[in-house]
């Protein structure tokens, strides 16, 4: 009978472990697993914000580009963030409609090196074509599943893209393929864990120093989007 007793408690302890491994496993697929997909993003204009023209607030058009910085932003934190505010219906495409976003694109920056190092933020283009017209939303929706939000593509053309290249096609198409380059963190990693993670999967940024804050991360090229090591701050 003890016999007995014992193999029955090995058998239940077997089974026990193989269904912890299971549940762990299962877990640790759904953290990990991608969200939406440039495959299987849907573009609604009733999710859209209309209104998406920006306002100059400062103009640096004298101020050289000496690197890029390639910007990604936690969507998750990002809509809690707005939903916090009350704001809501401003980003109803990336924060209310079906897709569910993880790591997405903020905008592809460039950056003055004395700027950066020393965190002088009005340091840097900006501006460079002072307000211009509001794209077309035909223009916009190609990349929507990359940026997902109307006001926020219209307003990193205008500040950013429109001081390194000739048009926002040309600027939102090279975004797009940089960030197609490199495999994106899952959205459950905060920026800290996000960066080891995308230099622990993508080979060619193993050794560089990447741009970081709370809820951000980026990558740093030079002006021919080579990856490079972003510059070390000052402080």
């Amino acid at each position: 009978m003890r016999k007995i007793i014992l193999l029955f408690l090995v058998v239940l302890n077997i089974a026990c472990s193989q269904a912890r491994q299971i549940d762990s496993g299962e877990r640790y697929q759904a953290e990990a697993a991608p969200l939406t997909t440039q495959a299987d993003c849907i573009v609604d204009e009733e999710w859209l914000n209309l209104d998406y023209d920006h306002k100059v607030d400062y103009i640096n058009s004298d101020i050289p580009t000496d690197f890029f910085l390639l910007v990604y932003s936690n969507s998750p934190s990002f809509c809690d963030y707005q939903k916090k505010r009350g704001n809501l219906n401003n980003v109803r495409f990336q924060c209310s409609s079906p897709n569910e976003f993880g790591w997405v694109i903020h905008g592809l920056w460039g950056e003055s090196k004395s700027a950066y190092i020393n965190d002088f933020r009005k340091e840097h283009p900006r501006f460079c074509q002072g307000d211009l017209e509001a794209l077309s939303l035909e223009t916009l929706k190609p990349y929507l599943c990359m940026s997902p939000g109307t006001s926020l593509l219209q307003g990193e053309w205008e500040k950013h893209g429109s001081c390194d290249f000739n048009t926002a096609q040309e600027y939102f198409g090279k975004t797009q393929e940089l960030y197609e380059r490199f495999n994106i963190p899952p959205a459950n990693l905060d920026a800290k864990n996000a960066v080891q993670w995308v230099k622990n999967n993508n080979a060619e940024l193993k050794d560089k120093r990447l741009h970081v804050t709370k809820h951000e991360f980026g990558i740093c090229f030079t002006t021919n989007f080579k990856p490079i090591s972003c510059p070390k701050k000052s402080h």
